[in-house]
């Protein structure tokens, strides 16, 4: 009767797993393709109806998080306010990547007929996108397996990504971005797990150290296909958003309270740094594509009465968005 249940059992257990296996096939299949409009609810938010049955509009953007925040903050929204006859589309997502970007990007641009693209760039994790950071001794079984299956299985982000509606810690980041005074308890906890792994992932991103090489590679294969699909006449803006770090010793300090380690704490304020200095000569075959760099001038802007990022989280805060939409307009020349 024994040996009768347990072949019932791994019977079970194996067309289970094919089961899933087939599914998540499909998935990534449907995904990737991107059959169906996977962050319609994210994007209609982000934008108006008029601006959202568009056939053509003057800019697409294209981001993550810093670019998908509440409207009352967003950049993206302050450049509408101050130039109420442009349209801007914004696309973007939080937790996306270049690689979750490609998957649509094609479907945007055909559907809106930009006359320019804003492509935002976080200096902070968008190499960490395309090769996650997984370690079987550092972190749990669940989340190295998840992190290692995501670089494969695109779809898997997405489902993690609707998933955090669910998250208690998502969910109480809104106290923690609202505490003004720096705390190491209620420091964003992703920038804690980056550096349980790699105390000076922060500078080896920037200049592009050890394997982050590998992953800047990996990252420009991926940038390059999104070029590649713009119409050469579209200018493409590629917008570096800086890590705290890169603007001030003050966010240098707090980091270093976290466990981070850096070699030398001005040569992480530099404004040319390698990552950037090394995009822009890989890039420059690509007569449309515009970078543009705004550390110098947040640098400028951040002062103890006026921070750009929130105290405990690598976010910009209003006063960085303002700044930011600032450089834009400028840099854009829409005066």
């Amino acid at each position: 009767m024994r040996v009768k249940f347990l072949f019932k059992l791994r019977k079970f257990i194996v067309n289970t797993s094919i089961i899933v296996i087939i599914t998540l096939l499909l998935f990534e299949i449907l995904y990737r393709n991107s059959v169906i409009d996977f962050y319609r609810t994210e994007v209609n938010a982000l934008n108006d109806e008029s601006t959202l049955a568009k056939t053509s509009v003057d800019f697409l953007v294209f981001g993550d998080s810093f670019s998908a925040t509440g409207k009352e903050i967003n950049y993206i929204e302050k450049l509408r306010k101050k130039n109420p006859s442009l349209s801007f589309m914004n696309v973007s997502v939080p937790g996306i990547g270049i690689r979750q970007v490609n998957t649509f990007a094609e479907d945007k641009i055909e559907q809106y007929q930009p006359k320019a693209i804003i492509y935002q760039i976080y200096v902070g994790n968008d190499l960490i996108d395309v090769d996650h950071l997984w370690s079987w001794e550092k972190f749990s079984f669940a989340r190295n397996v998840y992190w290692e299956a995501s670089d494969h299985f695109l779809s898997l982000s997405y489902l993690n990504h609707k998933a955090t509606i669910f998250s208690a810690h998502v969910n109480s980041r809104t106290t923690t971005m609202s505490t003004n005074e720096f705390k190491p308890a209620y420091y964003d906890q992703r920038t804690k797990r980056f550096l349980k792994y790699d105390t000076s992932y922060i500078q080896n991103t920037v200049k592009l150290k050890k394997d982050f090489a590998e992953r800047y590679r990996t990252w420009l294969t991926h940038i390059h296909t999104f070029v590649e699909r713009v119409p050469k006449e579209i200018p493409i803006y590629m917008v570096w958003i800086p890590h705290c770090a890169q603007v001030n010793e003050y966010y240098v300090d707090n980091l270093c309270q976290l466990g981070a380690s850096f070699e030398n704490k001005v040569s992480i304020l530099q404004q040319e740094y390698p990552f950037i200095v090394q995009a822009k000569k890989d890039l420059k075959v690509y007569t449309n594509v515009i970078l543009l760099n705004p550390l110098s001038v947040f640098q400028a802007n951040d002062t103890v009465e006026n921070r750009l990022y929130f105290a405990n989280d690598t976010h910009i805060t209003n006063n960085g968005n303002v700044v930011l939409s600032d450089f834009l307009q400028s840099e854009l020349k829409l005066n």
